[in-house]
This record gives C-alpha cells, structure tokens and sequence, in this order.
C-alpha cells in the first residue's frame, strides 16, 4: 500500500459508525461532508462486485480524521434522534 506521507488533519483516522450498506454510507458521508467534516469510507470490495445489499457483507466502515471524530459522532447522533422523532410523529397522526 503506498502512502502520500500526511495529511491535513492530525491524528489517523477514527472509525465513527458502521453503515448498512454502500448507499447508507454515501448519505452519511453526504451529511458528514456537508458539516466540514472529511470522510474516509471502507467496505469489502466483493460486495460492491456481487451486488450485496444486507448484512455483514455488504457493511460499509465510516472513518473521520481524529480531531473530528467527536463532533461526526455528535452529529450522526443529533440526526439519528431527529428522524426517530419524525417516526414517533408520523405514528401518532391520524390515517
């Protein structure tokens, strides 16, 4: 594996969640990205070249610089609340 001798953030990389899938992954870097914060992703290559789509396969590691780590993790759980709430709401309306 080469290597380009640094980066921009100090500290390596940090794993902060674990996707379902490729497409999970991608909004989260999505979401991630669009607060300021690199991203970094790593899935099993196989998945992408069978189509896997469930389980442990097809599982997609998200990675922030270490600096940044802390605050990925407030993010993706602050989002995470959000939409349970949006569930709870959505279950309480009337059909």
């Amino acid at each position: 594996m080469a290597t380009t001798g640094g980066s921009k953030q100090p500290g390596g990389p940090v794993e902060v969640c674990i996707a379902a899938n490729d497409l999970e992954a991608q909004v989260i870097k999505s979401f991630l990205e669009s607060n300021g914060i690199p991203v970094m992703l790593q899935g099993d290559s196989v998945s992408k070249v069978y189509g896997f789509t469930v389980g442990g396969m097809a599982e997609v590691r998200v990675f922030v610089p270490e600096a940044l780590a802390s605050k990925a993790v407030e993010l993706l759980e602050a989002d995470d609340e959000g939409a349970e709430e949006e569930e709870a709401e959505e279950a309480d309306a009337p059909s």
